[in-house]
Parts: structure tokens; C-alpha cells; sequence
């Protein structure tokens, strides 16, 4: 996840390589941009920085202070989240992106979206993300799913349309787990939200509930901006292909409203709003203190262990 292979030390280096790649003649696509990565540098760095004022380099000088290939990558993809956070992203903003990442020799998913979301493709780029986050990687484990996907279309990423009574019965067992477990917390979020037991027709398929154990551990709620949170909890804590990308795509739906989510659409400009964004920074800096996977886990081998239990042992602050 961002700046895990970053010492404080060199924070300012990254946050001027940067502002070297996307701040195109001196200014930022938009005022957003600078204000988050204040936020996120704040939050997972301890410093405080002016993303409008601090003093660029370039491309070269950044290729000498980092010849890492993952912090090359996590630069990257601060890059390829600024460009999620402007719709529409400048021909410029792309061009320089695409250019870092060549020099730097970063190929990953997160530019393949970019390059969905540049060239306004909206079926392209929703196809893509879910195919290249975690949850399309779980997906594709299951058998008979491309059929599904291609009687189904999109929605086969999510639900189940089929009923599979093993899922439907494993989780339906969690009615019965002790009192104050993880188990017990996750089917009571599932009766609060009236949500369709997974496995059921209509309801979540495995791996969309998968990332409600999160919702869960975390505290997060179902509104979108607890949709965010959500995805920047799991994803800081993870290391599992298409971590990174889930945070980048709900980031590209949410805020960006560059293509549509299968659940909820695309309504824009979430975390942008008042105090929103200092909710999701903080999610992230609460990923990253885990000391446990989340999204490397199944949870029904722990479900009957206390939910408090499981945090604290975690390191998941309240």
C-alpha cells in the first residue's frame, strides 16, 4: 500500500517526485489533489507538507533516489491516484504519468484503469477494475464463473445468481456462534441491514462477502463514504494482488465519478466533502497499523473467536 516501503525520513523526497509528475506547469489538476496527499502524508508519515508550495523534482532525479521497484510502484500509484481524483484527467496529467511510469519501468494494473479512465471508457475501465482487484481475483477461483459473467454480465462480479447452498449454509451458521464473536457481530450486520444471506439468489457472492468482515472489524458503515473507509482499511493492510487497485477504483467511483460502481453508480465528489476525506485518511493509517492481512484470511476459521479479542490481538484501533 502507499509509502509502505518509505521511511519518514524520505517523505519529502517522494512528495516532491510527486509533485514533479503531476503538478503540470506548477499547478495541480485540481485543489482536491494537493489537500489529500497533505492528508495521507500526514497519516501514514507524520508530516505535515504543502503540496502547493513544496519544490519539485524530476524524473531523473527520482529515478537516482529511488532505484527500488516497490517504491517506485507505491509512487506510482500516489500518481495514478491523482489521476482518479480529476475528471476530467488533462491530456498532460496522462502523458506525464505514462511517461514516469516508462522511465521508472512500473507496469501494474492501477495504469491499465488509468488508461481505461483517459481514454473515457466507463464500460472498459468498471470491466477492468473488477476484473484486476482483489475481489475479481476471488471471483475467477470459483467454478462456472466466466459463464455466469457472461449470462450475467457485470453484477456476476458481485452476486450470486445461482444459489450455492454450501456458502448460503456456512454463513447462515454464524446465527449460532457465541455472543460477542466476530461470527455472531457479522451475521447481527447482515439482519441490521436486511442484506440477502450470501450464497442465496440476490445475495452477495463469496467474495463480495468476503469484505464485509472488514465492514465488521473495522467499524465502517454501508453508506458510501463507509464504502471508502472500508476499502482504504483493507486495502493499506494487505499485500494480496489488487489491494492497492480496490482503494484506487472506489477512490475513481466515489470521488472521481469516472465509472460506475455495480451497486451504487458513480455519484461523485464523496470524499471531497466536508470532513470526508479526513475519514478515509484515517482508515488508511488504520490499515497499515494491522498486524494481520485482512484480505488474507478466511474468516470462518476464526468466527467464534471475540470480536474485541481479534482487534486488539490485530493491532485494530477502535
Amino acid at each position: 500500500m502507499f509509502l509502505a516501503h518509505t521511511a519518514a525520513e524520505h517523505a519529502s523526497r517522494v512528495a516532491a517526485a510527486v509533485a514533479g509528475a503531476c503538478r503540470i506547469e506548477g499547478r495541480w489538476a485540481g485543489e482536491f489533489q494537493p489537500r489529500f496527499l497533505a492528508l495521507i502524508f500526514r497519516e501514514l508519515m507524520g508530516c505535515d507538507l504543502d503540496f502547493d508550495r513544496l519544490e519539485a523534482i524530476d524524473l531523473e532525479t527520482t529515478a537516482e533516489l529511488f532505484p527500488s521497484p516497490q517504491q517506485r510502484l507505491e509512487l506510482i500509484e500516489l500518481c495514478v491516484l491523482m489521476e482518479m481524483l480529476a475528471h476530467p484527467v488533462p491530456a498532460a496529467l496522462e502523458i506525464s504519468i505514462e511517461a514516469w511510469a516508462s522511465r521508472l519501468g512500473v507496469e501494474d494494473r492501477s495504469l491499465t484503469l488509468a488508461r481505461d479512465v483517459v481514454f473515457g471508457s466507463r464500460s472498459q475501465a468498471q470491466s477492468d477494475f473488477y476484473r484486476l482487484f482483489w475481489i475479481g481475483e476471488e471471483d475467477r477461483r470459483i467454478a462456472g464463473f466466466e459463464e455466469q459473467l457472461r449470462l450475467h454480465g457485470p453484477k456476476a462480479w458481485a452476486f450470486s445468481f445461482e444459489p450455492d447452498e454450501a456458502l448460503a449454509a456456512r454463513w447462515r451458521a454464524l446465527a449460532n456462534a457465541p455472543a460477542g464473536s466476530l461470527g455472531a457481530a457479522v451475521w447481527q450486520h447482515y439482519q441490521r441491514h436486511r442484506f440477502t444471506t450470501p450464497g442465496e439468489v440476490g445475495g452477495a457472492n463469496a467474495a463480495l462477502a468476503h469484505h464485509d468482515w472488514l465492514h465488521v472489524l473495522g467499524d465502517y458503515d454501508v453508506d458510501l463514504i463507509g464504502e471508502v473507509e472500508n476499502a482504504a482499511f483493507g486495502a493499506a493492510s494487505s499485500s494480496v494482488p489488487g489491494a492497492t487497485l480496490w482503494f484506487l477504483g472506489v477512490m475513481a467511483i466515489y470521488e472521481g465519478g469516472q465509472f460506475d460502481s455495480i451497486v451504487a453508480g458513480a455519484p461523485s465528489h464523496c470524499v471531497s466533502a466536508p470532513g470526508m476525506a479526513e475519514r478515509v485518511a484515517h482508515a488508511l493509517r488504520r490499515g497499515r497499523a494491522c498486524r494481520q492481512d485482512l484480505l488474507a484470511i478466511d474468516y470462518f476459521s476464526v468466527a467464534d473467536e471475540p470480536l474485541r479479542q481479534l482487534q486488539v490481538a490485530w493491532g485494530i484501533t477502535p
